[in-house]
């Protein structure tokens, strides 16, 4: 165990004593499909009997490192700003808000982890009264300059440094969440903001993404003890990952309510336009796309 290591013995989601299963090791560098047997610089995943959250025990704790490592969203910057506003979208987003949560114009809400102000940059447009928090200093100068967020409400903050009023926000966009080692934590410092009656959406790694499901069948078939779930210490810095059965349990133990959930298939990487079509249409029905779209309800 490493000093960055903890050993856990209740799941960092619903919280659950000894209630969890060991399915194998996920290397710190590449895999690939025929990764070699050496354990001993792997990490162990585990999987929670009672809620289906895929995480690491001992558990790395790296919170406030992932932001400083994960670049990824840094080449945005280089992009020109109208490009970014003139995709920003999140129709789905904005159709659930004004139809299923009737929020109305000056509704306060909150993109927490705003990246370049995507998302923010919607609300906005939309007419909510939009506040953004991002840690990493390059990508929050640039939603600033190009006036993708508000100066004088956003803020240039790790998410544990973060406070707002209690009960003060109508709806929060919280997309990091799997990158947290501690879900239920970050979950319940959101919650605190928001009013009764207002909504949190997440996005978050799919453990059931129909891929991941097949190599975890060919390491098995190949009699290796690897499985592709979490990568804490690499990008994508997946500290958890989780299934439609995560938050349908933890809102029933926690009094929340799920008014969406689905799952985005992402790239299926098939050519075929039919084959393509065919198979996001699997992902999406059984919940086995990359990503899924949770929109929990505070009572």
């Amino acid at each position: 165990m490493n000093k960055h290591s903890k050993q856990i013995s209740r799941c960092p989601l619903c919280n659950a004593e000894e209630k969890a299963r060991f399915i194998g090791y996920k290397l710190n560098g590449p895999q690939g499909l025929f990764p070699q047997r050496n354990y001993k610089a792997a990490e162990k995943v585990f999987c929670c009997k009672q809620c289906d959250l895929f995480y690491n025990n001992p558990q790395v704790r790296l919170n406030e490192e992932v932001f400083n490592q994960d670049d990824s969203l840094l080449e945005l910057t280089t992009l020109p700003a109208d490009h970014i506003k003139s995709v920003a979208g999140y129709a789905d987003t904005l159709e659930f808000l004004k139809d299923k949560a009737r929020l109305s114009p000056g509704a306060k809400v909150l993109d927490m982890g705003s990246g370049v102000g995507r998302v923010a940059f919607a609300l906005k447009k939309a007419g909510y009264e939009t506040y953004a928090v991002e840690p990493k200093k390059q990508l929050f100068d640039y939603a600033v300059a190009n006036d993708l967020i508000d100066k004088d409400r956003s803020f240039n903050k790790s998410f544990e440094s973060a406070e707002f009023e209690r009960e003060s926000l109508d709806f929060i966009f919280l997309e990091p969440l799997h990158h947290f080692t501690d879900p239920h934590a970050a979950i319940q410092k959101t919650l605190e903001w928001l009013k009764p009656g207002g909504y949190l959406h997440l996005e978050v790694v799919n453990s059931r993404w129909l891929y991941k499901n097949v190599l975890s069948l060919f390491y098995r078939f190949t009699l290796r003890k690897h499985v592709p779930y979490t990568s804490a210490l690499r990008k994508p810095f997946n500290a958890c990952e989780y299934s439609a059965k995560s938050f349908k349990v933890y809102s029933a133990l926690n009094n929340l309510q799920v008014s969406q959930l689905s799952s985005y298939a992402c790239d299926t990487f098939i050519s075929n336009k039919f084959l393509d079509k065919w198979l996001s249409r699997y992902m999406r029905r059984f919940n086995q796309g990359m990503e899924l779209t949770v929109i929990l309800k505070k009572q």
